[in-house]
């Protein structure tokens, strides 16, 4: 997949399969072993069996190669919703957009995409969907190959708006999808990748509708670190706007400060706004991932298999 110039994202799902490939790699795992996967009984090698399917311990003790063979005990349906707002165009105060500094939205899709790519190999169901003030993108859950591939060149193909975010309307929209004859008695679970920085009320109430429902509810909270500390702010002056007015009947003036003013003051409300996401969150039983946009998304995409493998054993 051909490069893209404003994201500087050299193919998503090339990406996606390098993290999950990754993943698999640093827990030195059969790719066939995780949630949802039982050890059932081994079989003879046969040419063409993946090799990492292979009990090497058991070759030791018989000098024959066996095969581990697993049977599933779940089937998971797992619907992915990216926060597509202004506010996730956002990378660093300096405004550079590279690998070295990607916006919040590209960390969301490369998440996204791992997370879709890593769901579809265990043979689970993915759907996902892109939302600012409503649902701008939806689809449903699928397991197939080609499904994994439309989803992630639509997430490629996907640029952040230019207006604010509704969460709570569009996920109390995505409620209305997800009830729909074909969702069924499938147990789901939402994964929700936002920077989480409204109003958490209207979310809350749509996440809690979302749960009497019986979907249990995820969120993968992703910020820049520059969002959570202004140290690191240019003290030569740092001029604030609201990307999500902009240009609307409630636009702002950009107001310009400096960093030392105010950051005391900042850092106790970002701090006060995300303990209280903790609380709220923790009330519920959401599991609550901070995504830092500078840091290996292999980590949350490795948090996800785990609550995955938890989820299944409960």
């Amino acid at each position: 997949m051909k490069h893209d110039p404003m994201t500087g994202l050299e193919g998503l799902m090339f990406t996606a399969r390098r993290l999950v490939d990754g993943l698999y790699s640093g827990l030195h795992a059969s790719p066939m072993r995780g949630a949802g996967i039982e050890f059932q009984d081994y079989r003879v090698y046969t040419p063409g069996d993946d090799l990492r399917s292979i009990d090497w311990k058991l070759y030791g003790r018989s000098d024959r190669y066996y095969v581990k063979r697993f049977s599933r005990d779940t089937d998971l349906n797992l619907h992915l919703t990216i926060d597509g707002s202004a506010s996730m165009n956002f990378s660093s105060l300096s405004g550079a957009h590279d690998h070295r500094c990607p916006t919040k939205f590209d960390t969301a899709r490369q998440l996204a995409a791992a997370i879709a790519t890593l769901v579809v190999r265990q043979g689970d169901r993915v759907g996902t969907s892109v939302f600012d003030q409503r649902l701008r993108s939806f689809h449903r859950s699928a397991g197939s190959l080609t499904h994994l591939q439309q989803v992630v060149a639509d997430l490629e193909a996907t640029q952040p708006a230019t207006g604010p975010a509704d969460l709570g309307a569009s996920l109390a929209q995505l409620h209305g999808a997800l009830s729909s004859p074909y969702h069924g008695r499938q147990r789901g679970v939402i994964a929700i990748l936002s920077d989480c920085l409204d109003d958490p009320q209207p979310m809350l109430r749509a996440i809690d509708r979302l749960r009497h429902a019986g979907s249990e509810v995820l969120i993968f909270q992703i910020l820049s670190p520059d969002e959570l500390n202004l140290e690191s702010a240019d003290e030569s002056g740092l001029l604030v706007l609201d990307p999500e007015r902009s240009g609307t009947t409630h636009d702002t003036a950009p107001l310009k400060t400096h960093p030392a003013q105010v950051a005391q003051r900042y850092r106790q409300l970002i701090d006060e706004h995300q303990r209280r996401l903790a609380r709220e969150f923790a009330s519920r039983d959401i599991d609550h991932t901070l995504v830092h946009t500078n840091r290996p998304l292999i980590e949350p995409l490795g948090r996800y298999l785990r609550l995955r493998t938890q989820r299944t054993r409960r």
